[in-house]
């Protein structure tokens, strides 16, 4: 009987873990993902092509802690980006842009633009969507985790490209 008593003891104090365990069928989002992990979460604050159709993307970290855009020595005890950015094109091609291209700007908002701790921007080469740009992605994580999309358990949706 006290083995029972001692059982439910346990099943109780777990309890308020629920919001934390719960999560685990959905990919590891939702409130109890937020509550472990902070819910870091990011938006696209501005989408916009040039006249000479550059195309110039800032997206913006609404919650949680940025993170180098690379692998430093330098700073090896922070935490590490890894994200991948994206453009789909007219005819369904696809263009991913990394940090350190040599054709894109792409720049964090601290430490001489490899460390994003709000903005984080992208600015293609002239003339880039002169065949027609359609949407973009951006797919982020860190170490423990990944960053979602605007409080949604998407990480890395498509994003229509105003015209």
């Amino acid at each position: 009987m006290t083995q029972q008593r001692f059982v439910v003891f346990l099943l109780i104090l777990m309890l308020p873990l629920s919001g934390c365990t719960s999560s685990l069928g959905t990919g590891l989002c939702g409130q109890g993902y937020d509550e472990m992990y902070g819910g870091y979460d990011y938006s696209f604050s501005s989408i916009s092509m040039d006249s000479d159709n550059t195309l110039n993307v800032s997206i913006v970290l609404l919650n949680g802690g940025g993170g180098w855009l690379e692998e430093s020595e330098e700073h090896e005890a922070s935490q590490e980006l890894y994200f991948s950015f994206d453009v789909k094109m007219a005819d369904g091609s696809e263009h991913s842009v990394g940090y350190g291209s040599t054709t894109w700007a792409v720049n964090g908002d601290q430490e001489n633009g490899s460390y994003w701790m709000t903005n984080l921007y992208f600015q293609s080469p002239d003339g880039f969507c002169d065949l027609g740009c359609q949407e973009v992605r951006l797919s982020v994580g860190y170490e423990d985790g990944v960053i979602y999309y605007d409080g949604t358990c998407d990480s890395s949706p498509w994003i229509d490209i105003p015209q």
